[in-house]
């Protein structure tokens, strides 16, 4: 049921479930799903369950654990692009702001007239960091600086 139907705001809401039976309903949906990732329900901050599912890595069987770091590629655009709009309601950078004063460090080779709707539409004019007509092998990406040293946005660029 609902929180919405139940008239119960969001923090409310787990107060009413039965918690203890939080573990074997989880349980029993993931094995019906086939659900593969990681659960984490938290209360006031606090995390009152957690449990990983499946296999992060199919082909060599690796398993999720609570700490797997899941690569969700473009779905994370959705999520950029909220965060960005909040900013710009807030009136902390507009649409119209250069990259070059969003940024502590240089794009030499960018115009420098690129702007926050550009990187939003994607029509900057910054190519993709892959190129399939050049590169067939994404691991080549990852020889100078290996995947998982990147730790943060600006690691990543």
């Amino acid at each position: 049921m609902e929180a919405s139907r139940q008239g119960l705001k969001r923090s409310e809401f787990i107060n009413e479930l039965d918690v203890a039976e939080l573990p074997r309903k989880i349980a029993d949906y993931a094995e019906s799903n086939h659900f593969s990732g990681v659960v984490s329900i938290h209360q006031n901050q606090a995390e009152i369950y957690g449990r990983s599912y499946g296999q992060a890595n199919r082909s060599e069987q690796i398993y999720n654990t609570m700490d797997t770091r899941f690569s969700i590629a473009s779905g994370c655009k959705l999520f950029t692009a909220v965060a960005i709009s909040q900013l710009v309601e807030k009136g902390l950078i507009s649409f119209d702001s250069l990259l070059s004063e969003c940024l502590e460090f240089s794009f030499p080779l960018f115009d420098p007239g690129v702007t926050v709707r550009h990187l939003l539409t994607h029509c900057s004019g910054i190519p993709d960091y892959f190129d399939e007509d050049v590169m067939d092998d994404f691991e080549e990406l990852w020889i100078d600086v290996p995947m998982y040293r990147i730790r943060s946005p600006k690691d990543f660029l």
